[in-house]
């Protein structure tokens, strides 16, 4: 086990006091400062931010005699927006723990706190026929298409990325289906409609760290009309357009060996 060790933890935020606010209708609370967001339920809690500090120090433990001289990580969580029970960040991280290779990745994800890590699926928010719509009037999207008889026929989203490729970008349309599901962030609110983006990943690990956000603007649900009108007015959460004004974390957590000497 690795004996020696310095841990950094870095916050950036824009200054603000701390705040408070229940979701409607739920059991569930949230608090955010400019160090953390916590998602609690009957004074528990269930998604934080600070609390994963123990997790990143996992991945650095090593067996005995291993050298660490040259290991470094980061990993750091951009919270994006808060829409009722839904938070939803950017998950960035990058090191090198011995190996062939670095690492290096960036994503977006979407928590819903009241259920487990895949809780939430936007396919389950929005019709899958208007996010297909969506999707296959994107330029960037159709920009990589590889079969148009099977991008035009395509009746799900699942069908729609097997018609894709990577292209030069390296876009991982293979994994799409996993993205749409879950890993958008709520952007703002337009003419009726809700602004999301959707982070697809890297096709391979060439690309490794690459990330392609995609736009789509969708008809809003009406359950979820007052969750969303909430946030863009910063009554209960924040939307992506505001995370600066609301004074959303960014909590960055780094590692690198110890210089001082071993006892």
């Amino acid at each position: 086990m690795l004996t020696s060790f310095m841990v950094t933890l870095v916050l950036f935020a824009t200054p603000a006091g701390p705040q408070t606010w229940k979701v409607s209708g739920t059991d569930v609370t949230f608090e955010m400062s400019s160090e953390d967001l916590r998602g609690l339920r009957k004074g528990q809690e269930v998604f934080g931010l600070q609390s994963r500090k123990a997790e990143f120090l996992e991945g650095f433990k090593s067996e005995p005699n291993t050298d660490t001289s040259n290991w470094d990580g980061m990993k750091s969580f951009e919270v994006l927006s808060v829409v009722g029970p839904w938070v939803s960040y950017e998950e960035t991280e990058g090191g090198y723990t011995g190996g062939a290779h670095p690492y290096a990745g960036s994503r977006y994800v979407t928590r819903d706190v009241t259920k487990g890590p895949d809780g939430f699926s936007l396919l389950d928010v929005f019709a899958e026929k208007e996010v297909l719509k969506a999707l296959k009037a994107d330029a960037f999207v159709r920009k990589h298409i590889t079969d148009a008889a099977a991008f035009k026929k395509a009746s799900t989203v699942e069908e729609l990325m097997e018609s894709l490729v990577p292209g030069q970008e390296c876009v991982g349309f293979e994994y799409g289906l996993e993205a749409v599901k879950h890993s958008v962030a709520f952007h703002h609110l337009e003419r009726g409609k809700v602004a999301i983006r959707i982070a697809f990943g890297y096709a391979n690990q060439v690309c490794r760290g690459s990330k392609f956000v995609v736009g789509l603007l969708l008809p809003i649900p009406p359950a979820l009309r007052p969750a969303l009108e909430k946030a863009a007015r910063r009554e209960e959460g924040f939307l992506m357009k505001d995370i600066k004004a609301a004074g959303a974390p960014t909590v960055t957590f780094t590692w690198e060996p110890s210089s001082a000497p071993r006892p």
